[in-house]
């Protein structure tokens, strides 16, 4: 099906869904901030990397201290060992054993490292050892640790924090159900952990995760709707938001595997649209070292998930989607022309879809999210050579007031936002 025929078929479909009550929908919002910071301490790591360069070993074998035990059973030794690995044949060995305090078996232990077999299978080095599990000697000392954040300061906006090996620290937001809100709580936990600690192109992720109810109704009614909505749009949202450098993190946001059954793979916990039993959780986003490209990313996928209308994605849209998708997350390939032409087609497909949910999260926010959405998609994130802060508030909506004219605020929780509209 072209894109046009799914435009008009989504305005057709909207106008029927149009209902007389529409109960004010409550959304929650939450997001994951991977970062580099390091997780260890004596407590938590099970085996200490300092023995994987052992101080006591290096010394030895820079001063060669292993040479004060030679004896004429190890130089014997050197010698058998040489001839069983060829590097000497039996004829040179047989000399060899006849002037065991020759020169030549300390050059042959030498050259072929031959004294870390002699020597150190029988050293006790690990005894009485004075760097293992001693933070004096840490290899992690010189990294930045979860101690050198002050947690205080965010704990308000953290449901929990821990370490995760494919990152580093991860800091998982509590739900929230106000845009302002959740930008606060993404802008002061950025600022505290450090944006030098957030990097891309070691795996960092961004999760965000969505729920809502509405009335008697809620995602869950929808789960695989809505799902399958925005997988639908996945390319296009990973080419205005995400970065270059997001490739690296490809294997913790895979692409389903075929349009025959696409669906079953949502269940997948590394699928890009993942459906867990209390939220759609989106992998696809970056680890929101640009906090306002991560905002209206969440807004984007907030109203995608608002929208109760499956749009028809068949295998061909689906084939072209998923191409598009693994150039960007997969490999890292430059957009062509025709991709962006098919981009194009489908940003202008995405903001017919999401016009009045986008409409009522604005004045949540307080920001022309649309006209933000505009700017992003002719400013790409995956295009940018180098990083740049994406900034909501140039975007933001300025009230007229006609002079000594009173003026009637409505608060932002009495906007009505209805995921049927």
């Amino acid at each position: 099906m072209e894109l046009d025929e799914i435009v008009n078929q989504i305005i057709e479909e909207s106008g029927k869904q149009q209902i007389a009550i529409k109960p004010k929908i409550k959304y929650l919002i939450g997001t994951e901030i991977e970062t580099v910071i390091s997780g260890h301490s004596c407590e938590t790591c099970d085996y200490c990397r300092i023995c994987d360069n052992c101080p006591v070993c290096e010394d030895c074998a820079r001063n060669r201290y292993y040479c004060n035990s030679c004896d004429i059973d190890i130089k014997q030794r050197i010698v058998e060992i040489a001839e069983e690995n060829g590097w000497i044949t039996p004829d040179e060995a047989e000399e060899l054993k006849k002037d065991l305090d020759s020169d030549e078996i300390c050059d042959l232990c030498q050259r072929f490292d031959i004294w870390n077999i002699v020597h150190c299978e029988h050293c006790g080095r690990c005894e009485d050892c004075s760097y293992v599990r001693n933070p004096a000697y840490c290899p992690y000392n010189d990294e930045y640790t979860i101690d050198d954040i002050d947690i205080d300061k965010i704990n308000e906006y953290l449901d929990d924090y821990y370490y995760d090996e494919s990152c580093g620290m991860e800091f998982v937001t509590k739900p929230f159900s106000s845009l302002k809100d959740y930008w606060h709580a993404i802008k002061a936990i950025v600022q505290t952990v450090g944006k030098e600690n957030i990097d891309i192109s070691e795996k960092c992720g961004g999760h965000i995760n969505i729920s809502w109810t509405n009335g008697d109704k809620s995602w869950l009614d929808y789960d695989t709707t809505i799902a399958s909505n925005i997988l639908f749009f996945s390319d296009l949202l990973s080419y205005m938001f995400c970065s270059s450098e997001t490739h690296w993190r490809y294997t913790y946001k895979e692409f389903p595997g075929t349009p025959d059954n696409y669906k079953k793979d949502f269940i997948d916990k590394y699928c890009c649209v993942h459906l867990k039993d209390y939220a759609i959780e989106v992998r696809i986003p970056d680890s929101p070292k640009d906090v306002d490209n991560h905002v209206l990313f969440t807004a984007t996928l907030l109203a995608i998930a608002m929208k109760t209308y499956e749009i028809p994605f068949d295998k061909e849209t689906f084939s072209k989607t998923k191409e598009i998708y693994k150039k960007i997350n997969r490999y890292g390939d430059t957009i062509n022309k025709e991709d962006y032409a098919y981009l194009r087609d489908k940003f202008k497909l995405l903001k017919r879809f999401i016009e009045k949910p986008l409409k009522a999260l604005s004045h949540d926010l307080g920001v022309d999210l649309m006209k933000a959405l505009e700017y992003r998609f002719n400013n790409p994130k995956y295009e940018e050579i180098e990083e740049k802060d994406f900034d909501l508030k140039q975007f933001a909506i300025k009230t007229k007031v006609k002079a000594n004219a009173s003026v009637n605020v409505i608060p932002s929780t009495q906007l009505t936002l209805t995921a049927f509209a």
